[in-house]
């Protein structure tokens, strides 16, 4: 894989000062700042920051929204921040470990599909976005996924290259974190469209040590049983388990705290973390089994992580069909998806849909 292209920053003269040292002299107008700054690219950076702040404010700037522009800036990760492009090809190998680590031994995979011939797992590209620079925030202690979305577009197969480009789309605070979006878009050699994406990182705002503390998943969105929607069961669940040594073909490329507890002990968790990738990837499994062609051609998901799953912990991934409409001439099916453990903790709670009759 390359390294991904990006612009470079300009350097401060020796004789420049900070601009966040003067944070008090902004005169805010109509949500864009105006700085005694005669660098345009800080100037344009700022204003995008600010604008979008202000905006979430109702129009009041505040002591705390200044806290938070410097430290937007000063970490240099702000909404529109242009990461660069990388190109992948897709190997034998990758299908091959995604195969072994959920154990998912899918024919399509490896002889024939609807679409004549192999293809790969829906989303086999997804850990391209970790492969960018520039977007995580620098206290990596505690930090977790917090939401994934995804627009599917064209399968794709082994051998092909695929050109991927990102950019930072937000960042936001929720409760104790501070939240990066990274927005990815994966075209083929000709340009068209696979798949877009959007990532959410969340990483603990103070705490840089000891143990993180997890909230109560019964606190948590879509985590009641009685708040599940009524509708139609998918044909098919999946269960499972995630052993050790099924994280480790699955994170093949590297050891980290999904394959390693130490390393997740560095970052405050108690034993080794599940990784979001695993879990995502059963719920695009579940549905590839039940859409088949209608989720590589129009899938759309909408995944909400709701809590950690540690490793031997067994869990379930079901849908409910809740509703159907016409788009473009086709039926388009609303799902609910749970990934939820033995005890009903929910450890994942999605909204998606795909297209029926393909």
């Amino acid at each position: 894989m390359r390294s991904a292209t990006t612009t470079t920053s300009p350097r401060w003269s020796a004789s420049f000062e900070p601009w966040w040292a003067r944070l008090s002299r902004y005169d805010l107008v109509s949500g864009i700042v105006t700085m005694g700054v005669d660098d345009s690219y800080y100037r344009e950076r700022l204003a995008d920051v600010v604008r979008l702040l202000y905006q979430e404010a109702g129009g009041r700037i505040s002591r705390s929204m200044t806290r938070r522009i410097a430290l937007m800036m000063t970490t240099d990760v702000y909404p529109g921040k242009d990461l660069g492009t990388l190109e992948l090809t897709i190997t034998d190998e990758m299908v091959q470990h995604y195969i072994k680590g959920l154990d998912e031994p899918n024919p399509w995979y490896t002889t024939a599909s609807p679409f004549g011939g192999p293809v790969t797992p829906v989303i086999i590209y997804q850990q391209t976005d970790s492969q960018f620079k520039g977007w995580y925030l620098d206290n990596l202690f505690g930090n977790l996924w917090r939401r994934q979305e995804w627009e599917i577009h064209a399968p794709t197969r082994v051998g092909q290259v695929l050109r991927c480009s990102a950019r930072v789309a937000d960042r936001y605070r929720r409760r104790d974190r501070d939240v990066v979006a990274q927005e990815m878009w994966v075209r083929d050699e000709a340009g068209h469209l696979i798949a877009r994406s959007v990532h959410h990182q969340s990483f603990l705002a103070e705490q840089t040590s000891g143990e993180v503390t997890l909230r109560d998943p019964a606190s948590k969105d879509g985590a009641r049983q009685e708040g599940e929607p009524s509708g139609e069961p998918l044909s098919v669940e999946l269960r499972k388990t995630f052993t050790e040594a099924m994280c480790d073909e699955f994170f093949y490329r590297s050891r980290n705290y999904h394959n390693d507890k130490a390393a997740s002990k560095e970052l405050g968790f108690g034993d080794t973390v599940i990784g979001g990738r695993m879990t995502l990837s059963c719920v695009t499994e579940l549905l590839t089994r039940h859409f088949g062609r209608g989720f590589y051609l129009g899938g759309r998901l909408d995944v909400k992580f709701t809590n950690v799953l540690w490793p031997n912990e067994p869990f379930t991934t079901r849908g409910i069909i809740t509703g159907r409409r016409v788009e473009g001439g086709q039926i388009r099916a609303e799902v609910t998806v749970f990934c939820e453990k033995n005890d009903g903790t929910k450890i994942i709670v999605a909204s998606a849909s795909a297209l029926e009759g393909c």
